[in-house]
């Protein structure tokens, strides 16, 4: 598995066609919106997971076994 992922890597790295700056491109344009969308909404996405972790947690809402 790792040769053919050193062969990826070579074949990438002697690629002199430019294709590399639009993969490139392409992940900046995909990382980027994701990255202010965390910048923006982080607290509420974690206060969201909190409160759910927390349903899932708290005894008083998970009945007991054959209830």
């Amino acid at each position: 598995m790792f040769e053919n992922l050193k062969t990826l890597a070579i074949a990438l790295h002697k690629d002199e066609r430019g294709d590399m700056a639009q993969i490139v491109l392409a992940v900046a344009l995909i990382v980027i919106p994701l990255m202010l969308l965390l910048l923006a909404f982080g607290k509420q996405i974690g206060e969201w997971f909190n409160e759910k972790n927390t349903a899932l947690s708290d005894a008083e809402r998970i009945p007991e076994p054959g209830q």
